[in-house]
């Protein structure tokens, strides 16, 4: 299994196993933030023992150093599933949005989670790991801060992925930890279940007014241009948002011609329920508006 930690600046680590083991499937990151006094760790993977083992290790190739937090941007299994064994093993207390705290607690997934859908496509079955939920031990809200010594952490509510996700912003360095809000490369999913799209807009147009230098995104390569990638974001969906309120107006009023009419088969088969719930959150922002009416099966 691939490993790799890099320093993506100053005293900010982000930590990866399995990169690149199925094209276009990234392994979540993992990020550790040194400070002068303390550090916090930044999500957490799924739980795997040869993940959980490397962290540890390189966190101890670094002196061990006291975590002040370990931090999980939102609730699905492949953020908060090493959660407990890093706790036990550093000291360090969990913390998350308090929108998040209850699901993340009785959180349930298994390698084949249904809401990572790229997960789904991996053929890399070593490793498997469930996650039976996380104990919380405080929790942070939009604007709180946790100081490491020489360097602050500033979190940020950025609903949209999920209702409860936060973004942290590094102050000293600028880089913004996304979480999967946004991803390295494509777009995230959006799951009326989990998430809601109108919020996730709003927060990209909130990430926007952050000082950031680059984002560092929960999956996937590290983003150098961070204005560039929230604009490109906003404007994919707001994108797909017209093509959507257009092909209802032409009178597509159902879920699977909407499917049919935008993706016309060329989607992965086990992409295919993820595609449309993406549809179904754009339909809901939509109806909110009053820019279209409920369609055939868009409650299943």
């Amino acid at each position: 299994m691939k490993t790799s930690i890099t320093e993506i600046a100053a005293g900010v680590h982000q930590m990866v196993v399995g990169e690149g083991a199925h094209e276009g499937v990234y392994a979540p990151n993992v990020y550790l933030a040194l400070g002068s006094e303390r550090a916090a760790i930044i999500d957490t993977a799924y739980g795997k023992d040869a993940e959980v083992d490397y962290y540890l290790a390189q966190w101890r190739a670094m002196g061990s150093p006291e975590i002040a937090a370990i931090v999980l941007t939102h609730r699905h299994g492949d953020h908060i599933g090493g959660a407990n064994r890093l706790r036990e093993a550093t000291g360090g207390a969990v913390i998350c949005n308090g929108i998040e705290q209850e699901a993340i607690e009785s959180e349930q997934s298994s390698a084949r989670a249904p809401d990572e859908p790229f997960q789904r496509m991996s053929d890399d079955d070593e490793g498997d790991y469930s996650t039976e939920g996380v104990s919380v031990d405080g929790t942070v809200g939009d604007g709180d801060t946790l100081e490491l010594g020489d360097s602050t952490l500033e979190f940020i509510h950025t609903p949209g992925h999920t209702l409860g996700s936060i973004s942290i912003l590094h102050r000293q360095t600028g880089v913004l930890f996304s979480g999967d809000m946004i991803l390295g490369t494509g777009t995230t999913v959006i799951s009326p279940d989990h998430g809601d799209m109108a919020a996730y807009i709003e927060s990209m147009r909130k990430m926007k007014r952050f000082d950031s230098r680059m984002i560092a995104p929960g999956h996937g390569p590290i983003i150098h241009t961070p204005q560039d990638k929230l604009n490109e974001m906003i404007t994919r969906r707001l994108a797909r948002e017209e093509q959507i309120a257009k092909l209802v107006d032409a009178g597509n009023r159902s879920l699977d011609a909407l499917l049919d009419a935008i993706y016309a088969g060329n989607i992965h088969p086990q992409l295919m329920e993820t595609a449309r719930s993406q549809i179904r959150a754009h339909l809901i922002k939509l109806q909110a508006e009053g820019r279209v009416s409920a369609i055939d099966g868009q409650d299943e």
